[in-house]
């Protein structure tokens, strides 16, 4: 790049540092070129007490095919920014209506949720994600099954901790990529970065082993990043609090059959083969056309992958969240997806918070591992569908999917399930799905020695779906322990709780 552009970039930039470092708050400016969202507006300030506006990005359900129908012209509205301390976010509606009512969700980063002069007064303890209720929008009434009501428009705040490492547009081995330009994808650089504005890298932008990839906070790239070979998957950091969206990608179902070549190009925003010491941090991942953070290896001692502060917000069909495989660590990520939010394997899943609206469970655990696993600490504020008798959807979902034996040494710990209004149960661990939810497929492979600990239950499913641990002669449930599971805050005592068939024993209670 010109060395003169590249100085003025540098002083374009240094102001905005500088202005917030006093205030230990950094709030990035409106994307060049891209419209902000056409519902709510956002103003965040520190302890300085100056309110400053920030960016309110939105995704969108569109009505194209692979879409979810039922949330045809939904929206969600974000915004990022940075901080390490506390934190006051003030939210109106764009069109100046005011606000009666908000909810925070997960309440317990919020210390403060009020309503003042039709504005939401949202007070936060320090970096966390999550989403604000709106009038009532979501708590306030069932948007599951047979929903008929309009558009829903929701809100979420993600105060992400201070992104450390970041590259500066003139740093040494940086790339600097201007919006309309093609991207290189080599080069003598080290380090690959979007300038502010809206970019389109295409589906499967190819990524390689020791190279970064930063979207700041006021670039869109529209596209994928996917690696070309499984030995070129290591030591790959792709972060900054930008968004990768594929609205400008289509649905696998909505290409040709006879094009084979489009077929065969991966439109998942993330995926890298042959994932080592490999990191996606901060990101905004919206309107996947297919599982949105895939970082493929099995379990390589002292080389795991991290996903860390990632934010997704999926659509359509195969929207899945994140599936670490056997490598990968995920860590304070927010996900609302319209199929799988989280695949039970890898190195350990902490702080998420989880959300679907018509397809998805939670936690899927047709790939848990028979190895020490901890899944902790995790909300899911959300759990619904537009279904009612099939095998996907709720919180803890085997769905007849094992083909092989796993759960010794794996805990599920402090989950806490808050939606006022799940549609289905939360436990479908069943090895075999009965009818009316399928036709008995199942796969070999116990399910033994998983502990519940501490999952709390907020209220039972609305369509009055009983909660099912249901085995078949080559694929049981044993010794699982629920300790301290409770629903509606009553503890559950035995296995009353659960519908079971004859390959389910060994179940351990223990109230509080």
């Amino acid at each position: 790049m010109d060395r003169a552009i590249t100085s003025t970039l540098a002083l374009l930039l240094l102001p905005l540092a500088v202005l917030h470092a006093a205030s230990d708050l950094v709030v990035y400016p409106p994307v060049p070129g891209l419209a902000a969202s056409e519902h709510y507006q956002v103003r965040v300030r520190g302890t300085d007490g100056e309110w400053k506006s920030a960016f309110a990005w939105q995704t969108a359900c569109k009505t194209e095919e692979a879409y979810f129908d039922t949330l045809a012209g939904w929206t969600h509205t974000y915004v990022n920014f940075e901080t390490s301390a506390a934190v006051e976010v003030e939210i109106s509606r764009a069109d100046g209506q005011p606000i009666r009512s908000a909810a925070v969700h997960p309440q317990r980063p919020s210390s403060a949720c009020a309503v003042k002069e039709g504005k939401a007064l949202v007070k936060l303890g320090g970096p966390c994600l999550v989403a604000v209720d709106i009038d009532g929008q979501m708590d306030g009434q069932d948007t599951g099954k047979g929903y008929h009501g309009p558009p829903i428009h929701t809100v979420s705040i993600f105060a992400n901790p201070p992104l450390p490492d970041k590259p500066r547009p003139d740093g040494s081995g940086v790339r600097t990529v201007k919006p309309g330009e093609k991207p290189p994808a080599d080069g003598d650089w080290s380090t690959l970065y979007f300038l502010p504005g809206v970019h389109d890298i295409g589906a499967a932008f190819p990524v390689h082993a020791s190279r970064r990839y930063y979207l700041p906070g006021d670039a869109m790239v529209y596209g994928s990043f996917c690696n070309p070979e499984w030995k070129d998957g290591k030591n790959i950091r792709i972060f900054g609090h930008g968004t990768l969206s594929g609205a400008r990608l289509k649905h696998e179902s909505a290409l040709p059959a006879s094009d084979s070549a489009q077929r065969k190009i991966s439109r998942k925003p993330v995926e890298i083969f042959g994932a080592e010491d490999t990191q996606v941090e901060g990101l905004t991942i919206a309107d996947s056309a297919s599982h949105s953070v895939m970082l493929i290896n099995r379990y390589t001692e002292g080389h795991p992958n991290q996903v860390q502060w990632t934010k997704i917000f999926t659509w359509r069909a195969n929207g899945d969240g994140i599936n670490p495989f056997g490598n990968t660590l995920i860590e304070d990520c927010f996900l609302r997806t319209q199929d799988d939010s989280l695949y039970v394997n890898g190195r350990g899943i902490r702080r998420c918070v989880l959300w679907n609206d018509a397809n998805g469970s939670s936690f899927v655990l047709s790939s848990i591992p028979a190895r020490s696993l901890i899944v902790e600490d995790c909300d899911v504020i959300y759990s619904r569908a537009k279904w009612h008798h099939w095998s996907g959807g709720r919180v803890f979902n085997a769905r007849g999917e094992n083909n092989e034996a796993g759960g010794p040494g794996v805990i599920f710990r402090n989950i806490r399930i808050t939606d006022p209004r799940p549609t289905l149960q939360q436990f479908f661990l069943c090895l075999t799905v009965p009818k009316p939810y399928g036709s008995g497929e199942h796969e070999k492979g116990d399910l033994s020695g998983v502990l519940f600990q501490n999952i709390s239950i907020a209220a039972p499913s609305v369509l009055g779906e009983p909660q099912f641990l249901w085995g078949h002669n080559e694929g049981r449930i044993r010794n699982l322990t629920f300790e301290n599971l409770t629903l509606a805050g009553k503890p559950v005592i035995n296995s009353d709780f659960f519908k079971t068939n004859e390959f389910v024993s060994g179940l351990i209670f223990a109230p509080k």
